[in-house]
């Protein structure tokens, strides 16, 4: 799942290629923080701020788990991301057993949240909310196989315990057409990955399995384990909340936009300039004609973006402007009515 630096894991690669979204994304700013635990013996440490000490899962009051105190951090590139993977995995908890020189013994929870929004804010605006779930299970454990004993036995059997009660969740899910209850409270490991599970989400799970005949029959067990996720089924919707700005902020945006508007004017400005010196027609005919001419096309395009850009503000300034002049008159007239 984490990978090295030359080898990056599945976390790394699909921050990677969201950061490279984002860039391609013009019309649109996004916010990417990130989390990072760890289930040991059923205790929840931060991996990122291990300092905390252990953590206690909460309830909001829309039913949704919260782990309390855990620490978030914002990412802006892939490089940052990398630097707390390793910084958090450093942290975790591994030791050696007979069937594995680097075991871990917990199981490791990235989350990444994502909030998207227009880049030219209004009075009123959409706010799109993502979260993204990688977990990293620890493998199940056989006694026989591992030969562990005493505190290595005791981890072993809290492995056990939460990917069982992590089995009977997605099979309670997957049942088509049932109403069956599913109970998440089994493990700290499925009441955090509630929401990714059976809420408003999709599954993946990703089995890692050996080759080698004589473990055939975990690579089985594994695959079998595995097969289940397929079967999850839930209903999803979009995570879109309405933010309306106060009155105090209506200025602060009215700025905001009269800046955007100033830079564009700046970028056309420089545009004009180049097509004044690239357009064919201020030029003597030569071999580089044609490209002088993909280049002006080019830069005229970018000069009508420009403008529809501006003019989109220029409207967006207004609207505020009436919004605030609406407010200010209403607040005015709710004045005298109690000084009357």
């Amino acid at each position: 799942m984490l990978g090295t630096e030359e080898e990056p894991g599945i976390m790394f690669r699909t921050l990677h290629d969201l950061f490279i979204e984002i860039s391609n994304t013009q019309d649109l700013t996004y916010q990417v923080s990130m989390s990072y635990l760890e289930i040991y013996n059923e205790l929840i440490r931060d991996l990122l701020s291990p300092a905390s000490g252990f953590l206690e899962l909460r309830e909001d009051a829309k039913g949704g788990v919260q782990v309390a105190g855990i620490s978030e951090q914002v990412a802006e590139t892939p490089q940052e991301v990398m630097y707390l993977l390793h910084k958090g995995n450093k942290e975790r908890t591994q030791e050696p057993t007979k069937a594995n020189k680097t075991s871990s013994r917990s199981h490791a929870v990235l989350q990444v949240n994502i909030k998207q929004r227009n880049k030219v804010r209004v009075h009123s605006q959409e706010i799109r909310l993502g979260k993204l779930y990688m977990i990293d299970l620890a493998g199940s454990e056989r006694a026989a196989q591992t030969q562990n004993t005493g505190k290595r036995m005791v981890e072993g059997a809290h492995i056990n315990r939460s990917l069982l009660a992590l089995g009977n969740c997605i099979n309670a899910l997957s049942e088509k057409g049932s109403t069956k209850y599913v109970n998440y409270r089994d493990s700290k490991l499925t009441r955090i990955l509630k929401d990714s599970l059976g809420g408003n989400s999709k599954t993946v799970m990703i089995a890692h399995i050996s080759p080698a005949s004589i473990h055939f029959e975990e690579s089985r067990n594994t695959l079998v384990y595995a097969d289940r996720a397929k079967y999850i089924r839930t209903k999803l919707r979009r995570n879109v909340i309405d933010v309306s700005y106060h009155i105090s902020q209506y200025q602060q945006i009215i700025q905001e936009l009269a800046q955007e508007i100033a830079i564009l004017k700046d970028q056309r400005n420089e545009l004009e300039s180049k097509i004044s010196h690239l357009d064919p027609r201020s030029h003597s005919m030569n071999g580089d004609d044609k490209s002088k001419m993909e280049e002006a096309l080019k830069l005229r395009e970018s000069l009508l973006q420009s403008f529809k850009k501006q003019i989109t503000l220029r409207k967006n300034i207004l609207e505020l402007d009436n919004a605030l002049m609406d407010i200010n008159i209403e607040a005015e007239r709710h004045v005298k009515i109690i000084e009357g």
